[in-house]
């Protein structure tokens, strides 16, 4: 029987988390800060004389400490004792994504959706900062009881430049590597991409795309067999997934989608347009065709930029996309308010764009009343004019979707001053760049 230490460093051992390919991972106390967290170690026998376990183990922990994000599982601190290394991460309460799939449970559309998002917003920030993560697979995604996502173990994450782990080394999970993982060559961001798409699968089909039953059948069909269709498996789930995980699943890194982002709009797109059969989500820039019905550019923008509060940053696409299939402009307003969840909103949303004109108002602590100017009320709490409102809402709702109504709403009736009103909003945008966009439109 193993025997783990008592403490390593400063950090008094619990108990034993798992058992990885590297080492092991404890649950500790930080008796300095009295938080319980867990120390990530390195397997001894790995160690030895050899230095490249040692180097590749500070860079891990170098790497994950720059993926600063609410779905990373964040890294506090690096050390050694007695000749071993650990890390000190976040201690995060929660259930592996492969703990789910093992039970035979299928995710609905939308939960796989929010899995999904989470994680490419996660690898968004690493792959910023230069970093992939090599290794994305449902072990390393943890969900947690309030819905959200983190992405942990960064231990095979490759810093871009650095020549740590060589070209012809396979690293990775089988079922989940990219062709060129199998080849033993140069790999980048669009092989955690293609991770994203067999777990994309896996979620919606209950199965992997490619179930080789021995390694060498599996690297054969992941290197020369198209994934099967969704729709083989479950005729109703939508065609547009079909295309989304066509372009996911690539076999060539060209082929897949280029980043995240791209990745993460193209699931947007097939969630707005599920039964859609047009190509958008396969090119790697979106094109819009012109609009079919007589909408001027200022009309779309309009549109856009009232859209956005209800179904955040698709706006502008279903905009565009539904002024090509509208046979008149009535049509085409009506087509953009089905978009719009609340019957009064929609009525609304109708008017606007009817009369041409903007909604014009403030908040005040009892609700919405509509004013052109700024200024205080008796209790003490700011009333913002209308600009500032339709602003901020935009703007949140570019990073958080339809919730940014609500949530404008909620600020300016309790904000002492318009400072406040901003930063509070900002609050509830976790990417440290994001917040700093959102803070910038204040000054257009």
């Amino acid at each position: 029987m193993a025997t783990h230490p008592e403490s390593l460093g400063k950090y008094r051992i619990e108990a034993v988390l798992g058992h990885g390919a590297m080492g092991v991972v404890y649950r500790a106390h930080d008796p300095v800060l009295d938080r319980t967290v867990a120390l990530k170690t390195i397997r001894t026998d790995l160690l030895g004389e050899d230095e490249h376990w040692r180097e590749r183990f500070r860079r891990e922990a170098r790497a994950a400490a720059r993926c600063v994000h609410a779905n990373i599982v964040t890294v506090f601190d690096y050390g050694e004792d007695d000749g071993t290394p650990y890390i000190v991460m976040e201690y995060v309460e929660g259930r592996e994504l492969r703990q789910h799939l093992g039970e035979g449970r299928r995710f609905e559309l939308a939960a796989a959706a929010v899995v999904l998002r989470q994680v490419l917003k996660a690898l968004e920030v690493a792959h910023v900062l230069g970093i992939v993560h090599r290794d994305i697979k449902p072990a390393n995604i943890i969900l947690l009881a309030d819905g959200s996502v983190k992405v942990t173990d960064f231990g095979i994450a490759r810093i871009n430049g650095g020549a740590l782990t060589q070209a012809g080394a396979m690293v990775g999970t089988p079922n989940y590597m990219a062709p060129e993982q199998f080849r033993g060559g140069a790999l980048d961001a669009r092989a955690d991409l293609y991770a994203c798409g067999v777990i994309l699968f896996e979620l919606l089909a209950g199965r992997r795309p490619f179930p080789g039953p021995t390694p060498t059948e599996l690297m054969h069909q992941i290197c020369n067999d198209p994934p099967p269709l969704l729709r083989s498996i479950d005729p109703q789930l939508p065609q547009s997934f079909d295309l989304l995980l066509r372009r996911a699943l690539g076999r060539e890194p060209e082929t897949r989608f280029q980043s995240a982002a791209e990745f993460l709009q193209a699931l947007e797109v097939a969630l707005v347009s599920p039964d859609d059969q047009a190509t958008t989500v396969l090119p790697q820039t979106v094109f819009v065709a012109p609009p079919a019905v007589p909408v001027s550019e200022a009309d779309l923008q309009e549109a856009e930029a009232s859209l956005v509060s209800y179904i955040g940053p698709m706006a502008k696409l279903v905009t565009r996309r539904t002024a090509q299939s509208a046979g008149n402009r009535e049509e085409w307003l009506d087509a953009l308010a089905s978009k719009v969840p609340d019957g009064e909103a929609r009525r609304q949303f109708l008017r606007r764009l009817r009369r041409g004109t903007t909604v014009t108002g403030s908040v005040s602590s009892q609700g919405v009343s509509y004013h052109s100017t700024t200024g205080v009320a008796a209790s003490g709490h700011v009333i913002l004019d209308a600009a500032t409102l339709e602003t901020a809402q935009r703007a949140l709702a570019v990073e958080l979707g339809p919730i940014a109504r609500v949530l404008v709403k909620r600020a300016a009736a309790a904000a002492l001053s318009v400072d406040a009103f901003w930063h509070q909003l900002a609050g509830h945008i976790d990417d440290p760049l994001a917040r700093a966009r959102f803070l910038a439109q204040r000054s257009l």
